[in-house]
């Protein structure tokens, strides 16, 4: 039976994950309760989505435990290779980005009024990139939800 007409007919198909999840109210817990006492279709999917929300639960995302994976995940070496990472990935950017504005600049057969737009524009962009890092790198330190796990 399709999802409308079941709707049509009365089911709760659309109640049945938040009755799993604990989110109904217990006028819509107890619609629930006393449709799926007579309706075996009801009855199987809420068995199903119950089963489905438990087996998610008891998954795991890797073989090792938290401490384990959270001893991993701070490691020193880590840390290190993923900092010089970044600082070469910037400083390439950066270089070159640098080697197309002199050439822009100097080499172009352009105007100097589109010159100074193209520069003006990308100035702005840059202080705008370099005033969210500068205020992330800030927040970073201070951030208290940091450690908080999910």
């Amino acid at each position: 039976m399709t999802s409308e007409k079941r709707k049509n007919n009365g089911h709760v198909a659309e109640l049945l994950s938040g009755y799993v999840d604990g989110e109904l109210t217990q006028q819509q817990q107890q619609r629930v309760d006393v449709h799926c006492a007579d309706c075996g279709q009801c009855r199987n999917d809420l068995v199903e989505l119950s089963a489905l929300r438990d087996n998610i639960g008891k998954a795991g995302f890797s073989g090792f435990n938290q401490d384990v994976w959270r001893e991993m995940m701070n490691d020193t070496t880590v840390n290190t290779t993923r900092g010089i990472g970044w600082l070469l990935l910037i400083g390439g950017v950066l270089i070159a980005m640098g080697i197309g504005v002199v050439g822009f600049l100097f080499g172009s057969s352009t105007g100097i009024g589109e010159k100074l737009l193209v520069s003006v524009i990308y100035g702005g962009l840059a202080l705008l990139f370099f005033s969210v890092l500068r205020q992330r790198l800030i927040e970073r330190k201070t951030d208290k939800y940091k450690d908080v796990e999910i």
